[in-house]
């Protein structure tokens, strides 16, 4: 591998070492709000959590169940066995449910997609021409909405159902996957300025299943108009048990439970604003942290720098991670050296933080190999390496044996 091969790679591997658990790290029983400082829209966060694999159920007009992965069947077997392409995509398919994340207005609001397979005839009427694609669906909700999704008490054997009151929905048929992302927030923010207008709306049922050693997780995405006389027939608890009466999608309770505990973690409550120095500092270092989640890195570095500029003795190794991160994702690689000596300066007071802290001598020695100090680099990763951080021994098997070699030469 050549240096400028290497150069790539590292800094993509670089970027996946991130630190653990936003949520706990943000400090979330004591932050808070500062809004006219933020600016009032972000983009569309990488992929949080996704599901790609799902057995669909549908019950036939015999009253036999029938399955199919990924796609809901037809309730008649004639159909089911029809070569049409159209009726091959069955009641409902998808490629992938994925949860993303974007700020409105300084809220927090997750983004539903779902990618299914889709397609047209060139002439409808004559059923001729068949051309298939992949299409996407996405519903923008309230990120606060995820813990009714799966309580932290998983009510086992007892369907419900949670309107998500979707502040944005839209199609895109056909979609180009390298334009998905300017597309959707493209759509947001036309709903968001008022150019066009959200006419529908999502629930989502749930039916978490325990028989003996067996968990999994019965779910529908039910779309509807946007009618509060519609929602409330959907979400009534007397309903529930209608809404897996003829299909639903079925997956392990362990997939499910990933789909929404992973993009629960990016959640960061948000109190009132308190006009003290630990309030304000924790304040934007928190609207740091979902700036840096959102990759706006450029407003996060200014957060950090802000917060630390309120409380410069903060002993809180994290903030210097964070700003050591979001600084060599823009190449300031020479500050983010100086970040990740500070942040080595304040060792972790609990061992939770240990492994956290530990990525510190990776990250450094990322930046310092950009930097063209690739003997301070593999210093930095047999460091990691030694403090138990185990992706640092690729790089040093390597990269670092060679320059090992090198000194010995000399």
């Amino acid at each position: 591998m050549n240096r400028k091969h290497f150069q790539v790679v590292t800094f993509l591997l670089a970027l996946l070492v991130e630190l653990l658990s936003p949520v706990l790290k943000a400090q979330q029983n004591e932050n808070c709000d500062n809004q006219d400082q933020l600016v009032n829209y972000s983009i569309l966060s990488p992929v949080q959590s996704s599901i790609t694999k799902a057995t669909g159920w549908a019950m036939q007009n015999n009253g036999k169940w029938v399955s199919s992965t990924n796609r809901i069947p037809f309730t008649d077997d004639k159909t089911n066995k029809s070569t049409d392409p159209n009726r091959k995509l069955g009641q409902d398919n998808f490629i992938s449910l994925e949860l993303r994340k974007i700020m409105i207005k300084d809220k927090q609001y997750n983004v539903l997609v779902k990618k299914y397979h889709d397609g047209v005839y060139e002439f409808p009427i004559l059923h001729e021409n068949w051309e298939d694609f992949v299409s996407l669906d996405f519903y923008v909700f309230n990120s606060e909405l995820l813990s009714q999704l799966l309580p932290k008490e998983i009510p086992f054997n007892k369907k419900y159902a949670i309107n998500l009151n979707a502040f944005a929905r839209g199609t895109i048929k056909n979609f180009d996957p390298k334009r998905e992302e300017d597309m959707i927030v493209g759509d947001v923010e036309r709903i968001m300025y008022g150019e066009s207008v959200n006419d529908w709306n999502l629930a989502l049922a749930v039916f978490p299943i325990k028989n003996g050693d067996k968990e999994v997780v019965r779910f529908k995405l039910i779309k509807t108009f946007r009618k509060d006389y519609l929602v409330s027939y959907f979400t009534a608890p007397d309903n529930w048990d209608k809404l897996f009466d003829r299909s639903f999608y079925e997956v392990p309770l362990h997939v499910f439970k990933s789909f929404i505990r992973d993009a629960e973690e990016y959640f960061i409550p948000i109190k009132p604003v308190v006009d003290t120095v630990d309030s304000l500092y924790l304040s934007y270092y928190n609207q740091g942290v979902l700036k840096y989640q959102m990759g706006d890195y450029p407003t996060a570095i200014e957060l950090f720098v802000r917060s630390l500029s309120i409380n410069p003795d903060v002993q809180n190794f994290l903030i210097y991670s964070y700003l050591g991160n979001a600084r060599s994702k823009m190449h300031l690689y020479n500050d983010a050296i100086g970040d990740y000596d500070k942040a080595l300066e304040l060792k972790p007071k609990t061992i939770l933080d240990y492994a956290d802290w530990t990525k510190n001598y990776y990250n450094r020695g990322v930046a310092r190999y950009f930097m063209d100090d690739l003997n301070g680099a593999c210093r930095d990763w047999k460091k990691a390496l030694e403090m138990g951080f185990g992706p640092a021994h690729d790089y040093i098997t390597k990269f670092c044996q060679e320059e090992e070699n090198d000194i010995e030469k000399k």
